[in-house]
């Protein structure tokens, strides 16, 4: 390719970019025409201890193997060598969630893979009576893979395609999905923004009920400051979310790292009916990290434990 059609996709990509950025909070309130209920509910579960740990408030600050389930044009943020990262929940009751992520700088950008299983024990079957006739087994899994690039500086965009299934009893059902992100750091001011179009994709079917996939529109801003009197940097970051048959929903979530080694983290939900604060803890030494996120789950539910470990290769 020529330097100037170099130039010429280079300014048709950031122009997209931005456009992305603009039109997301905008778009909103179109993520739900799509009749009917959306299945694949595990793909709303967020991944990673930090980002949960900070109420999910993640679009704007994604720059590790796990933006390829918040925004994909994080990738593009670690573009410095092999980035792994691997993370158990302990969800409700014997729900379980695994996801592990890796990434790796190609080319000029940074590719991503990654795979979430969310599974339980076996469930008990039974008739009209209520007479126990059998058990049967319940899991999901999707695999991604993306791709994260620079365009200008500050400005990032990734596209991520997933697969997906569901498999309940003997029955199946599987999709294909893509997602698309932008984000941007406003050089010299700590402050960031990031948007991504979600879960994009046909509908699958069980048996003969079709049903669509949970389409996702969000967008947010984060903001990154020194903080001298405490030795740390402190992180505020906040985001929008609307998911197909879903009301918006507002994020917010803070952090507080000491000497890059030690972090304290807290977040806050706004419309949820069970979920309102989340907390968390991560410790960095050298190339690995150990992070821990606390969810407390409303109406005697109990809590969620998420526990991630991360490494730089």
């Amino acid at each position: 390719m020529s330097r100037s059609n170099r130039m010429i996709a280079r300014r048709f990509w950031t122009g997209a970019l931005l456009a992305l950025l603009a039109l997301a909070p905008v778009a909103a309130p179109y993520a739900h025409a799509a009749n009917g209920e959306a299945g694949f509910a595990f793909l709303k579960i967020g991944v990673g201890a930090r980002a949960m740990g900070m109420g999910s408030a993640y679009v704007a600050i994604a720059d590790d193997p796990t933006a390829l389930h918040w925004n994909p044009a994080g990738l593009a943020s670690a573009h410095e060598g092999i980035r792994l990262t691997a993370m158990h929940n302990d969800w409700l009751d014997d729900f379980r969630q695994e996801y592990a992520a890796a990434s790796l700088p190609l080319g000029p950008g940074t590719f991503g893979a990654s795979f979430t299983g969310f599974y339980t024990s076996e469930l008990e079957r039974r008739d009209e009576t209520g007479t126990l006739t059998g058990h049967f087994g319940f899991n999901d899994i999707a695999a991604t893979f993306g791709y994260g690039v620079n365009l200008a500086p500050g400005a990032a965009a990734g596209l991520a395609v997933r697969y997906v299934r569901e498999l309940i009893a003997d029955e199946n059902a599987s999709s294909f999905a893509f997602d698309l992100g932008g984000r941007y750091e406003v050089r010299s001011t700590g402050l960031s923004i990031g948007a991504a179009v979600q879960n994009i994709g046909g509908e699958a079917k069980f048996t003969a009920e079709s049903f669509p996939l949970p389409r996702t529109i969000r967008g947010g801003a984060a903001y990154r400051r020194e903080i001298k009197a405490l030795q740390g940097t402190g992180l505020i970051s906040t985001e929008f979310r609307k998911a197909l048959g879903e009301d918006g929903r507002f994020h917010l979530g803070g952090e507080y790292a000491y000497h890059d080694w030690l972090a304290l983290r807290a977040g806050t939900k706004f419309g949820y009916d069970d979920q309102d604060v989340s907390f968390g803890l991560g410790i960095t030494r050298g190339r690995i990290g150990f992070d821990y996120a606390l969810l407390p789950i409303g109406a005697n539910l109990g809590s969620s434990h998420l526990f991630s470990i991360s490494a730089k290769l």
